[in-house]
């Protein structure tokens, strides 16, 4: 394991307009977005396709399921009633070990809440390191104006120095990580009561982290510090291989290969096949998403329940990204269930 001292920053962006809070430890340096073209978008079948700019000598530009193109996304205003000061960068492995690239951005609000409850923020993009955590800064200030922190956390990709199991392992990692970052906070942050939510691949991540609990200790991931206390999954890959039949390229690239050649590993790395979690599951899916397809939560939501744990499905209007509007209904009544899954009763610290 890689040395854990800690690293902290405040970022900046321009957009923001939560109001600063002095004498925060750490050191203080601008803020640089690790999204690496955002506008010209990520994808596969378990992220965003890539668009035309990109140029017709990529391959995998059209060999996924569907197609949909990133647009940059401007500041929108956050709409609870809770300002939210400006996020504060932590690193959760060495950055001199991982090329910079293990880091979460913490949002909290300007509130007397002694204990908040923890949304953890998986981005997607195929695992590949063509789209970062920028992805989901609207969403993470959004949630965050509610009174709870956000953890919108980046990882190793495809390209970048990840794939299986570094991808996962880092994610989990970013969650145990919460013990060191609350003691940095003033001990504010409610480990009991800490959500994970993850958008197409990073919704396969969220799904992992959920099951983490019952997993061999021959999967990234086992033994978690911080247990989470529910799963929210937008558009998540759950069965790697039926991903990969279904037409899904990028499955491969996570995974160092075809499952004809790699078979054992597809399974190893599908939260469906590491059922039951213990932990409540709601799989929220676009109805006309054609990049994941909708049966991804459907089947994982009917297996889980099968074997008793509590978990349901929500289709939505839409296609692969309804909740990338943060003023539309898809968010709204996601943003709702996040919520109250985070606002639960507290069940026990691991």
């Amino acid at each position: 394991m890689p040395n854990r001292r800690m690293h902290s920053r405040r970022t900046h962006s321009q957009r923001m307009h939560s109001r600063r809070t002095p004498g925060r430890g750490g050191a203080e340096l601008s803020r640089r977005s690790l999204l690496i073209g955002l506008s010209l978008g990520a994808g596969g079948g378990a992220g965003w396709a890539l668009t035309s700019a990109l140029g017709a000598d990529d391959d995998e530009a059209t060999s996924g399921p569907g197609t949909e193109s990133v647009t940059p996304r401007p500041y929108v205003a956050p709409e609870g009633a809770v300002p939210v000061m400006e996020p504060r960068r932590f690193f959760y492995a060495d950055p001199g070990d991982t090329d910079g690239q293990t880091f979460g951005d913490l949002y909290l609000p300007e509130s007397d809440n002694p204990a908040l409850p923890v949304v953890v923020l998986i981005h997607g993009g195929g695992w590949k390191d063509s789209l970062g955590l920028a992805y989901m800064e609207n969403q993470a200030r959004d949630l965050a104006s509610f009174d709870v922190a956000v953890w919108n956390i980046e990882y190793r990709r495809v390209g970048s120095g990840g794939g299986w199991p570094t991808t996962v392992a880092d994610v989990c990692g970013a969650v145990d990580h919460l013990v060191e970052v609350s003691a940095q906070v003033g001990h504010r942050l409610d480990l009991r009561r800490v959500v994970v939510s993850g958008h197409s691949a990073g919704g396969h991540l969220a799904l992992w982290v959920a099951g983490r609990a019952r997993l061999p200790s021959s999967l990234p991931g086992s033994r978690p510090v911080v247990p989470v206390s529910g799963c929210v999954s937008l558009a998540g890959v759950a069965d790697l291989l039926h991903a990969e039949e279904s037409g899904d390229k990028y499955v491969a690239g996570l995974l160092g290969g075809r499952s004809d050649t790699r078979r054992q590993r597809y399974r190893d790395a599908s939260p469906v096949a590491h059922l039951p979690t213990g932990v409540p599951v709601v799989c929220v899916h676009g109805r006309d998403d054609e990049v994941v397809l909708p049966e991804q939560s459907e089947d994982y939501v009917r297996a889980a329940r099968r074997v008793g744990d509590p978990a349901r499905v929500s289709l939505v209007p839409g296609g692969h990204d309804p909740w990338g509007d943060i003023t539309g209904r898809a968010w709204h009544d996601t943003r709702d269930t996040m919520l109250a899954m985070a606002r639960g009763i507290p069940g026990p610290t691991g």
